[in-house]
């Protein structure tokens, strides 16, 4: 009986043969085109691999350019404030210099006097820095004479 179905199982194979040699051809082709579809695919992912990275660094760049766009706006910001409190307008130079001694005076003499003692504090804490500075640097090791010459440097700007 085992015979049997041995012959027949051969017959069948025998008779269906053009069929299975189709469907092998047909089932490499469909592995081939499906070898070039993975190798399409792993491009892409690659693809998209490189893309990710140029946005991850365009997006850095993007960030480091918004902070010093932020720095610099705070640096005029601040630039301004203090030029405005250092800078002498014209008007009140001219009202000083050749003006009429009235109220008006003595409001561009009260402004011009704020400016000064702005300047000289301004000086003042510039020098407390020097000398914390100094004092550090002494502590860690400097020598003394780089606070005396930094002192004398001091006393020079001021005679300009």
């Amino acid at each position: 009986e085992l015979e049997t179905l041995e012959r027949s199982c051969i017959d069948i194979y025998r008779s269906k043969k053009t069929e299975i040699a189709s469907l092998r051809v047909e089932m490499e082709a469909a592995d081939a085109v499906l070898a070039k579809l993975q190798e399409m695919l792993l491009g892409f992912q690659a693809d998209l691999g490189g893309l990710s990275g140029d946005i991850r660094s365009l997006q850095e760049q993007s960030k480091n350019l918004g902070i010093q766009l932020r720095n610099r706006k705070d640096a005029e910001l601040g630039l301004r404030c203090f030029l405005s409190k250092i800078v002498i307008p014209p008007n009140l130079a001219d009202v000083i210099c050749h003006g009429d001694v009235d109220g008006t005076f003595v409001d561009c003499v009260k402004d011009l006097n704020a400016k000064y003692e702005y300047v000289q504090q301004m000086e003042a804490e510039k020098k407390k820095e020097k000398k914390k500075a100094a004092l550090e640097g002494e502590e860690n090791g400097d020598e003394e004479d780089k606070y005396n010459d930094d002192i004398d440097d001091d006393e020079d700007d001021g005679d300009e």
